[in-house]
Formats: C-alpha cells, sequence, structure tokens
C-alpha cells in the first residue's frame, strides 16, 4: 500500500493525458466516435470515387482535371486521412497526446469544411445537388465527432 492520494498519483503520470479514473468511462465512447469518423471519412471517398461526376462539376469545373482523374485526386488525400486517423487511434489507444491531436484534427475538419463551403459559395449553389448535401452532412457530423472527443477530452 502506498501514501500517495490520487492527485499525486495523476501528477506523477504526465504522459497520460486523461486522468486513470476518467479515461476507463470515456475510452470506448471516444474510440467509437473515432471509428465512426473514420467510417465517415471512407464512406465520402468512395463515393466520390464511384460518382465523380457529382463533384467535378461543382469543385473542379475549370481545372483540367478530367472526370477519370478525379480518382487519382482522391487517393493521396484519403492516403493521409488514414495515416492521421491511425496515430489518432494510437494515442487514443495509449492515452498519449490526445489533447493535441484532438485539437489538430477539430482544425483539420474544421479547414476542410470551409474549403468545401468557398467552393459552393464561389462556384453558386445552383449545383447543389442532394448527393452534394449528403457530402456536407456527413462533413459536418465529422466535425460534431471529432469536437465531441475534444471536449470530452478537455474535462
Amino acid at each position: 500500500m502506498h501514501n500517495l492520494s490520487q492527485e499525486e498519483m495523476d501528477a506523477l503520470s504526465f504522459h497520460e493525458e486523461v486522468v486513470t479514473s476518467d479515461w476507463i468511462r470515456l475510452k470506448r465512447k471516444l474510440f467509437t466516435r473515432t471509428f465512426l469518423g473514420l467510417a465517415i471519412t471512407l464512406t465520402r471517398s468512395m463515393v466520390m470515387i464511384s460518382n465523380p461526376k457529382m463533384y467535378f462539376a461543382i469543385v473542379y469545373p475549370t481545372t483540367g482535371v478530367g472526370v477519370d482523374n478525379l480518382a487519382s485526386l482522391v487517393y493521396p488525400r484519403l492516403l493521409i486521412a488514414c495515416i492521421f486517423f491511425a496515430i489518432y487511434l494510437y494515442a487514443l489507444k495509449n492515452n498519449l497526446y490526445l489533447r493535441s491531436l484532438s485539437m489538430t484534427a477539430v482544425v483539420i475538419v474544421v479547414a476542410l469544411f470551409w474549403s468545401d463551403m468557398q467552393v459552393y459559395i464561389i462556384g453558386g449553389f445552383s449545383q447543389f445537388t442532394a448527393g452534394i448535401f449528403f457530402s456536407l452532412a456527413l462533413r459536418l457530423l465529422l466535425i460534431y465527432l471529432i469536437i465531441a472527443n475534444y471536449i470530452d477530452i478537455r474535462r
């Protein structure tokens, strides 16, 4: 039996981002939200690859990229997203650097949402179809999940 209080033990385990008592309670919710976020990202990418004409008219109307080459633009972004999710899952598994990675994830997803909105505003909402709306709704759901993770980690 040791004579250290729980607060002293928490101070000694400075490498942990979430204290052990809260970590047991939050771990399942954080993993669930992260896997949902990964599923949303993969779903958006697969829809873009399988139906490129839906995105091409709004997102890339003035570029020299053909509809057939749109998938080649999606794959590197998907690879970067998967690497980031792998790092995030490793941090969740080991309870390391969660605050920094959660804040980075929030910034990245909100920046991507803003870039989508810029394209839709500049391109006009005349070509805003139900598929594009669904894609935007998935992006908003991803923002919610990542912000919910960040808030739970910061508590």
